[in-house]
C-alpha cells in the first residue's frame, strides 16, 4: 500500500478529519449512494424501454452476486495498488455501471454489465470508506466519523429517488437519468483521488494489509470482536425485512408506503449528522442498548396501528432513530474491540461489513416464506425477535467483558 508521509502511532493520530480531507470524501460518498439508489428505479427504468420485471430483477441479482464476491477480494486490491485509489476506482466502476444503465435501451446487454460494475463499485466502496475514515483520527473520534459517512450515504440515497423523478420527468425518460448519475460518479472518483492526495500528508498509523485471510476472519470470530459483527447481521434482517415488504405493511394499513421511506430516510439523515459530534461521548455498550429499545419500540408501534397515518409515522421515526444509528454504532464497537483484543482493526471492519451484507440481501428470502405462510403481522414479530436476540448478545458481550477484566 501506499505509505503516508506522516506514520504516527494510533494514540497520537488526531481528533478531527482535516476538513480539505472531510468535506471532499463526505461529498464523493453522497454521490455514490446517490447513484446506487439509482438501483431502486431500475425496475421503472427497464420497463420503460420494453423490457421485464423479470430482466430487471436478473440485473439486480448479478449485482448482488458481484457485492459479495467482490466484497472478499476488494482488501486485496487495496493492498496492491493502495486504500485512496482503490475507492477511486470503485467510483470509476460505478460510473460505468450508470452509462451502461443509460444505454440499455441499445441492447439488454449493458443491463446487465451495469448490475455487475454496480455491485463491483459498492461493495469496493462501501468496504473501504470506512477505513479511510479510521486511519485519520484516535479511536474516540471513530464512532463521530463513521456516524457522518454512513449520514452521507443515507442522504445520498434518499436523494436518488426524488431526484431521478424530477429529471425524468423532464428528459421524459428514466433512462437518461442515469447520464446524470455517470457524471457524478465521475466527480465522485475525481474528489476521492484529491481528498487522498491531500490526507496523504496528514498524520495516520502505519495500517497492515488489508486483505481479507481465513486465518484473520477466524480470529476475528475467535475474539470479542465477533458479537458486534453478528448484531450488524441481525440489524440487517430487520431492515431488509421491514424495507423489502413495506408495500404489504402499507397496504394493510390503509397507508402510502412512499410515507415510510420518506419519513426513515429524513429521520435517519437527521439523526446521523445532529448526534455524530456528541455520541462518542456515551459509553458505546449504552448507546447500542438505547438504540435497540427504540428499534423494538418502533417495529411495535408499527405492530399495533391499524390505520393512523400518525401512528405509522411515529412509528417510522422511532425505528429510523433506533436503526439508523445502530449501524455506525455498532462498526465503531467492533473496531474498538478489535483494537483492544489486539485483532486486526481492517479484518474486523471488513467481516463486519460482510456480516451486514449477509443479513441484508440473505434475510429477504427467508421473511418472503413467512409472509406466504402466515402475514406480514408474524414477519413483524420475528423481527422483534430478533432485536430481543440482538440485546441478549449485547448483554453476553457486556458480562463477558466484565469478567475478562
Amino acid at each position: 500500500m501506499t505509505r503516508a508521509a506522516n506514520i504516527a502511532p494510533a494514540d497520537k493520530l488526531p481528533s478531527a478529519v482535516p476538513l480539505q480531507v472531510s468535506i471532499p470524501f463526505m461529498l464523493g460518498s453522497i454521490s455514490l449512494a446517490t447513484s446506487y439508489g439509482s438501483s431502486f428505479f431500475l425496475v421503472d427504468a427497464l420497463r420503460s424501454i420494453g423490457q421485464s420485471a423479470t430482466t430487471a430483477g436478473a440485473v439486480i441479482s448479478t449485482g448482488t452476486i458481484a457485492t459479495i464476491l467482490c466484497s472478499l477480494l476488494v482488501g486485496r486490491i487495496a493492498d496492491s495498488v493502495g486504500l485512496t485509489r482503490t475507492i477511486s476506482a470503485a467510483a470509476v466502476m460505478m460510473t460505468i455501471a450508470m452509462a451502461c444503465f443509460a444505454s440499455a435501451s441499445t441492447s439488454t446487454l449493458f443491463a446487465y454489465a451495469g448490475g455487475l460494475f454496480l455491485g463491483v463499485g459498492w461493495s469496493g466502496f462501501y468496504m473501504l470508506a470506512p477505513l479511510e475514515v479510521l486511519r485519520h483520527v484516535r479511536s474516540e473520534a471513530r464512532i463521530k466519523y463513521l456516524t457522518l459517512l454512513s449520514g452521507s450515504q443515507m442522504l445520498g440515497i434518499g436523494l436518488a429517488a426524488p431526484l431521478a423523478r424530477a429529471v425524468a420527468e423532464t428528459a421524459g425518460s428514466y433512462i437518461a437519468v442515469y447520464a446524470l448519475f455517470a457524471a457524478a460518479c465521475l466527480v465522485a472518483a475525481t474528489v476521492f483521488e484529491l481528498a487522498g492526495r491531500r490526507g496523504a500528508h496528514a498524520s495516520q498509523p502505519r495500517m497492515p494489509n488489508v486483505g481479507l485471510t481465513l486465518q484473520g476472519v477466524m480470529e476475528i470470530f475467535r475474539s470479542s470482536t465477533r458479537y458486534p459483527i453478528i448484531m450488524i447481521g441481525v440489524g440487517g434482517c430487520v431492515f431488509a425485512g421491514l424495507f423489502t415488504f413495506q408495500t404489504l405493511y402499507a397496504a394493510s394499513r390503509a397507508q402510502s408506503a412512499d410515507t415510510f421511506f420518506l419519513v426513515f430516510t429524513l429521520t435517519a439523515v437527521f439523526m446521523r449528522f445532529a448526534v455524530a459530534p456528541i455520541i462518542g461521548k456515551f459509553r458505546i455498550e449504552r448507546a447500542v442498548a438505547v438504540l435497540f429499545m427504540c428499534t423494538i419500540a418502533g417495529l411495535l408501534i408499527l405492530f399495533v396501528n391499524v390505520d393512523s397515518t400518525a401512528i405509522y409515522i411515529i412509528g417510522t421515526m422511532v425505528f429510523a432513530l433506533g436503526y439508523g444509528l445502530s449501524y455506525s454504532t455498532l462498526n465503531s464497537m467492533a473496531v474498538d474491540l478489535a483494537d483492544r483484543d489486539g485483532t486486526p482493526l481492517a479484518i474486523a471492519s471488513q467481516v463486519f461489513t460482510l456480516s451486514y451484507f449477509v443479513g441484508l440481501f440473505g434475510f429477504p428470502s427467508i421473511a418472503g416464506q413467512i409472509v406466504k405462510a402466515s402475514s406480514f403481522d408474524h414477519l413483524l414479530m420475528s423481527m422483534m425477535m430478533l432485536v430481543v436476540a440482538n440485546a441478549v448478545i449485547l448483554t453476553t458481550q457486556v458480562f463477558s467483558a466484565g469478567r475478562a477484566h
